[in-house]
């Protein structure tokens, strides 16, 4: 009898090969498993629930007391508010500086010139303004100007009668507007016209008006009150033009030239 050869198999059992035992008949051979998925489903909140199973819904939020409305309101508009002025500072200083200059010759038309009062009448510095600004800046600001300059002129007692400054002011600063930025240029000789041409529309509102609360003749309304005030307002005028002007020179700068130095 030969021994038996040992071929790295169990004694008695079935030769391997390569290694490995080959089952035999009576050995039950385990099936391989097949390999996991690599996407795995999520947590318990991503998978849809059964059907008759609970469902788990979150709190709805509180809503906002009445405080935290108010005070997101007041946020908001703040912002706003703040995004408005940084965009449009410019036109916010030029409106400022317009307004102190405003007040300041409203000011003096209404107590140093009503004694002082060249040739015998008080200039209408506000209609002078008015044009300044509106050959300056334009025609919009020119209108809006005026209209705002002839209500407080008309309120601090600027012209008895009718309110019908408004009508004069409004369309001067309107036109002037146009005619400086489109037609004519600066200088000191269509400053003239305009204040030839102003002068005169304020000698027509100041004729209505004084034929409406005097008894005197219409010759003497135009010899002792009409050519006076023209006279008088064409001596202030240029004054406060070149006043004007000078103020809103800087803001006709671009930012490289009031940088620069």
């Amino acid at each position: 009898m030969t021994p038996t050869q040992n071929n790295g198999g169990r004694k008695g059992g079935p030769p391997r090969r390569n290694g490995q035992g080959i089952p035999g008949n009576g050995q039950r051979q385990t099936p391989a498993r097949p390999p996991r998925p690599q996407n795995r489903p999520g947590s318990m909140q991503s998978r849809q629930p059964r059907p008759g199973q609970p469902q788990h819904r979150r709190k709805p939020a509180p809503p906002p007391t009445l405080g935290q409305a108010l005070a997101a309101e007041l946020k908001d508009i703040l912002q706003k508010l703040w995004y408005y002025v940084y965009e449009n500072v410019e036109s916010i200083l030029k409106g400022l500086v317009c307004g102190l200059y405003l007040v300041l010759f409203l000011m003096l038309q209404t107590t140093f010139f009503v004694e002082f009062a060249p040739f015998g009448a008080v200039p209408d510095l506000l209609l002078s303004l008015t044009v300044a600004v509106a050959v300056s800046e334009g025609e919009k600001w020119g209108a809006v100007f005026g209209l705002i300059a002839a209500c407080l002129s008309h309120i601090t007692g600027g012209a008895p009668g009718p309110v019908l400054l408004p009508l004069l002011y409004m369309p001067a600063g309107y036109f002037c507007g146009i005619c400086a930025k489109e037609y004519l240029s600066d200088s000191i000789p269509v400053r003239g016209i305009y204040i030839a041409a102003c002068g005169a529309g304020r000698g027509i509102i100041t004729a209505i008006s004084a034929a409406c609360i005097l008894t005197a003749s219409p010759a003497e309304i135009f010899l002792d009150i009409v050519i006076p005030e023209f006279f008088s307002t064409a001596l202030m005028a240029p004054g406060i033009y070149g006043l004007i002007y000078l103020s809103m020179k800087p803001f006709h700068k671009s930012r490289a030239e009031r940088t620069e130095n």
